[in-house]
Parts: C-alpha cells; structure tokens; sequence
C-alpha cells in the first residue's frame, strides 16, 4: 500500500508540473521615457505560491527588485505587473522566479534585456508617444551549443552544433534561480563536446551562460534533478 501511495505521488507531481503553465516575462516602454513597465504570468500550482523579481545591470550578479512574501492561489491567468526606473544604466536585466512555501522553485521566467529607452531615444525614427515592447531575451540569435541531459542527474553535456572553428577560450557560468554564481567553467576552443560534473548542484532550475570572445553563443535553463 505505501508503494502504491508513493507510486501516486510521484504521478500526480509528473502530472502537476507538467500543467503549470510557463511564466512569460515582457518589458514595456515608453521612447525618451527612463522607466519600465515588467509584466509577468504566474502558473498553476496544487497549493499557495509566491514571487521574486530580480534585478541586474550585467546579466551576472542580481539582487531583487520586487517581492511579494504573500503566498496566494495564482493561476496562470494571473498577471502581474511591476514598474521600475533606469538611473544611468545603458540595460537592465530582469526575471522573476516563483516558490512554494517550502522555498522548493517552481518555475523561473525568461531574462529580458531591457535599453534605456532614454539614452538610447532617436527622435527622428521614433514617435513620442511610441510605446515598444522590449520582450528581447538575452538569449543570443544564433545558438550554436545544444544541451543534454535536461532534467540532468550529474553530468551536464553542452555539444557545438557545427563543425566550425570555435575562435577562442570557451566561457561557463551557471547560475541558480536567485542569480548567485555556482560554476564557472573554461574549456579551450578545440573542445566541440564539453562535460561539466553537476553533481554538488542541489536540485532546482539552473541558468548556464556560455561565452567565446565577449559573444553569448548560447543562455539556456536547466533542470537538476
């Protein structure tokens, strides 16, 4: 009987996660206009949750901008808005991550990339009361990298998708839902299949970050199980 129960559970979480819904994070601006409007989603979820909205002006090291240690029952027709202010920052970088109140992650938003619609205003090619939606994510245009196993147990795979030369030192960062650095890994350019042992990652969602000459070739999010 305790087999079956636990049978259950690990069905009806399968199941759970699988219908939460993903959270989709947009930036809203206005042209000369030095703020920003972050709209989000929330997902469904068998019990109360909670929100975080980080920060950062490089993509590396976040610190919160808004939070709600409220837990309420959020669907995933909940949206929610937070309105935030450039200072003299070129970009700001925002996602958000929702938790249950065991603090267990249980989705974590895109990143988008947001310009100082302020200092990067063009009167002559943009309308005054133009309103642009800056829903670009730091993900690069091209991704050359694949990543394999995901949910990942202890190895973590990243494949180069051509043949191509890889013109310089390959740079890892992985980063956890808060933003914190946990790894950082360096392969030489000669490298087309890099393993990286995550063995000592607590499970959660992770983001990985991989750089070649200054160029993101590649930001995704993974699972560690």
């Amino acid at each position: 009987m305790k087999k079956l129960s636990f049978v259950f559970i690990i069905i009806f979480l399968f199941l759970s996660k699988n219908n939460f819904a993903e959270i989709k994070l947009i930036a809203l601006t206005d042209a000369g206009n030095a703020k920003v409007t972050l709209e989000w989603n929330m997902v469904n979820y068998p019990g109360t949750t909670a929100y975080t909205l980080f920060k950062s002006i490089d993509g590396v090291e976040w610190v919160v901008a808004a939070a709600n240690p409220v837990f309420r029952n959020y669907t995933a027709a909940t949206i929610l808005a937070y309105r935030d202010k450039f200072s003299d920052e070129q970009k700001l970088y925002y996602r958000v991550k929702v938790y249950d109140p065991n603090e267990n992650i249980v989705d974590v938003s895109n990143t988008v990339t947001v310009a100082n619609p302020q200092t990067n205003y063009h009167p002559q090619s943009n309308s005054a009361n133009k309103k642009n939606f800056a829903t670009t994510p730091e993900t690069p245009v091209k991704n050359v990298w694949q990543i394999f196993p995901n949910p990942v147990g202890d190895v973590l795979n990243l494949v180069h998708r051509s043949n191509g030369i890889i013109k310089g030192v390959i740079n890892i960062v992985i980063q956890d839902a808060t933003g914190k650095v946990v790894t950082r890994f360096r392969a030489a350019s000669k490298n087309q299949r890099i393993s990286i042992p995550v063995s000592n990652l607590h499970a959660g969602i992770y983001f990985i970050k991989l750089n070649v000459m200054n160029e993101v070739q590649m930001n995704d999010k993974f699972i560690k199980e």
